[in-house]
């Protein structure tokens, strides 16, 4: 009898486990700190506001490693609703970027998995940003010569 009140009690911290498991893997918002590793685009104003720019960058260190990143600039007033994706790399790092909130004076970049891309030919990837449901989109390449 007690095995089986054990079992029970197991099976169901096992379920509430489970629930508790994000259900999506999206990418979460970080705060942005370029380098000189860092090639990225011009800022772009998104459609919906004057005050929300974005950008997309390509950061690629000394091993020949490639990263994407979407970054979002905010002056507006008041808080945004952000999301969005880095997609159509022409090196596989892409991913979506969870919904959040985007708060007044703010800077986050979303952040593509780390490739290994060799030392030559040119990166591009695609920066969507999706404000308070509007989504507006840039890519960016960037130009390798080989070494």
């Amino acid at each position: 009898m007690r095995s089986r009140t054990l079992l029970v009690v197991a099976a169901a911290i096992g379920a509430l486990a489970v629930q508790a498991t994000p259900a999506s893997a999206a990418q979460n918002w970080q705060a942005v700190d370029t380098n000189s590793n860092w090639y990225c685009s011009d800022y772009f104003k998104h459609s919906v506001s004057d005050y929300v720019k974005y950008k997309t960058c390509i950061v690629l260190n000394s091993n020949y490693d490639a990263q994407a990143v979407l970054v979002v600039q905010s002056t507006a007033s008041v808080a945004v609703s952000i999301g969005g994706s880095l997609k159509e790399s022409n090196f596989s790092s892409n991913v979506s970027c969870a919904n959040t909130t985007l708060n007044p004076g703010f800077t986050r970049g979303c952040f593509a998995p780390t490739i290994g891309v060799g030392s030559s030919g040119d990166l591009k990837a695609t920066g969507e940003l999706k404000l308070n449901g509007v989504s507006n989109s840039k890519t960016f390449t960037l130009l390798r010569v080989s070494r």
